[in-house]
């Protein structure tokens, strides 16, 4: 659905923050319809037996537009997928949503397989991924040596989202967790502050710094929401595109402008204006017109005007975990965890190696839920209380 704004700058967005109870309510809304479409696709996958990721991408898409239109119908708001839903197994990292049915978009018993997608509901996005086993029963071996890092690593981040805390300490826990399930963070992933129409703010977390890779320190702030993003590799956490044709997100680049020469191009660039301004988008969008959409592709490319998001693979026999789940800092220093990890089996998860870094093991045992507010009695009302005087009398 397209959405009401000037895509050409951040100019006039309002920067609006959690403190504001109807924008706190908008993201949490569309952390609950993120957090059920992912269980509903879950189920799919494990209940139904559905294997195809095509039809699994797409049914999730639907649903969550399904979902969102249903919400605030008065209103001519902006609300729908902020992130296509991708389906990755095994050794590939993520961006998987093919737009055909081949060999490699059917999933077998024993893939280990990511589930990752987004909803905005006026532009507030709540982000989600999980990892699990088709056709369940026990994940062992390094597999499950990433499954544990990845959701240790989760774990270990919500405990952490408190006002103060460094970017660079999250990473440095990144870091201890994967060394001690023998793993690598991935190279490349980063968590971002989210902000209204934004997946990808500046204030980013990352994952494995690098010489080619660093981010500027900052500190969490109250009220701010960030998408933490924790993916682990069985392998050297390297992963390369294999092949230009596997892609199939997009997402425009709202900063740059330039004038197009091919007319297929900017048939392109104009309905992504008009339809994906901000989040990025699927293909599968363009279905009827894919052919042309292809082909404008290109232009828009080579001149900054959309940024791609590739299929990337580890090696071969690799395996890559990934959870990710969105939460409010909140001032009283308990965040608020919009959706996320809630659907992991911890029993089936058994990997050969243990937490060992101490200032991780006492980072696990934090509780970092705000406690339960309890239920106050209602009231009786004032006629009742009269009548009930009045009898006693």
């Amino acid at each position: 659905m397209a959405e009401a704004m000037d895509i050409s700058s951040d100019e006039g967005v309002e920067a609006l923050d959690c403190s504001d109870p109807t924008v706190l309510n908008k993201y949490v809304m569309a952390g609950k319809i993120a957090q059920a479409v992912l269980l509903d696709l879950q189920a799919k996958v494990m209940n139904e037996n559905v294997r195809d990721v095509v039809q699994l991408c797409a049914h999730s898409d639907e649903l969550i537009t399904q979902k969102c239109m249903a919400l605030f119908k008065k209103g001519d708001i902006s609300r729908g997928v902020a992130f296509p839903t991708c389906i990755s197994k095994n050794e590939l990292a993520g961006h998987f949503s093919p737009l055909e049915a081949s060999a490699a978009s059917q999933l077998q018993d024993g893939d280990l397989i990511k589930i990752d997608l987004g909803v905005q509901l006026d532009g507030f996005a709540s982000l989600v991924a999980t990892t699990f086993q088709v056709g369940g029963g026990p994940i062992t071996g390094a597999k499950a040596n990433a499954v544990a890092a990845a959701w240790t690593g989760a774990e270990c981040a919500i405990r952490m989202m408190k006002p103060g805390t460094s970017n660079e300490s999250i990473t440095e826990m990144f870091q201890k967790v994967a060394a001690d399930f023998g793993c690598n963070c991935l190279e490349g992933v980063l968590s971002h502050e989210l902000r209204q129409f934004v997946i990808d703010g500046e204030n980013t977390i990352l994952a494995k710094p690098s010489p080619e890779r660093q981010v500027e320190m900052f500190e969490l702030e109250p009220n701010k929401v960030y998408a933490i993003d924790v993916v682990m590799s069985t392998g050297e956490g390297k992963a390369i595109r294999k092949d230009i044709h596997d892609t199939t997100i997009y997402k425009r680049i709202v900063e740059n402008q330039y004038q197009l020469k091919n007319k297929t191009a900017r048939q392109l660039l104009k309905q992504v204006n008009s339809d994906y301004p901000t989040y990025p988008f699927t293909l599968r969008n363009f279905q009827e017109t894919l052919t042309r959409a292809r082909a404008g592709l290109k232009e828009c490319l080579a001149h900054d005007l959309l940024s791609d998001y590739p299929v990337l693979h580890e090696k071969d026999n690799e395996f890559i975990a990934q959870y990710k789940f969105t939460c409010v800092v909140r001032p009283n220093g308990n965040p608020l965890r919009l959706c996320g990890t809630d659907s992991v089996n911890l029993e089936e998860i058994q990997a050969p190696s243990q937490l060992q870094d101490e200032s991780i093991l006492e980072l696990m045992k934090q509780t970092w839920e705000a406690p339960k507010r309890k239920k106050r009695k209602k009231k009786k009302k004032k006629a009742q209380t009269e009548e009930t005087t009045m009898e006693t009398n």
